[in-house]
């Protein structure tokens, strides 16, 4: 099971909701709940977090956690079809990199984060960002960005 699986099974528990229950919430099919809380499918973006977060009536932090449970266990992301070739390059490169350590990846945390910055602090590109953006009690544009 994925860290989201195990954080809404967990919340849904807490509230004595069934699988049904909850989907009904949402507006969705249970099948669709059971498979994205065992782990056999992924959500499908932004709007079934929001849902996700509303039915499971999670607080700032609980859709905080969420969210980071749902980047946690997302293991696919896709690449805008706009993205320029250099950086899909450097994306690829990244991520077929089995050298690359945590510690590897706070470094490029911390200077994309200082790009950030040295933008104004916005950063379109986020996809966590996006779905945080949209969680109830969420100003848009609030950064996530690592301190350095």
């Amino acid at each position: 099971m994925s860290s989201l699986g195990v954080f809404i099974r967990t919340r849904r528990k807490q509230l004595g909701l069934t699988q049904a229950a909850l989907a009904m919430r949402m507006g969705v099919d249970d099948a669709y709940v059971s498979a994205v809380e065992t782990g056999k499918r992924t959500p499908d973006g932004s709007q079934f977090l929001t849902m996700m977060c509303q039915a499971l009536q999670l607080n700032d932090d609980q859709a905080n956690e969420l969210v980071a449970a749902a980047r946690q266990s997302q293991r696919i992301f896709r690449l805008p079809a706009e993205l320029s070739l250099r950086k899909h390059e450097v994306l690829q490169a990244l991520a077929l990199d089995p050298q690359l350590t945590d510690e590897d990846m706070e470094t490029f945390a911390i200077v994309h984060a200082a790009l950030v910055r040295a933008r104004g602090g916005k950063s379109d590109s986020s996809p966590v960002g996006t779905i945080r953006g949209e969680l109830p009690g969420r100003r848009a544009g609030e950064s996530d960005a690592v301190e350095g």
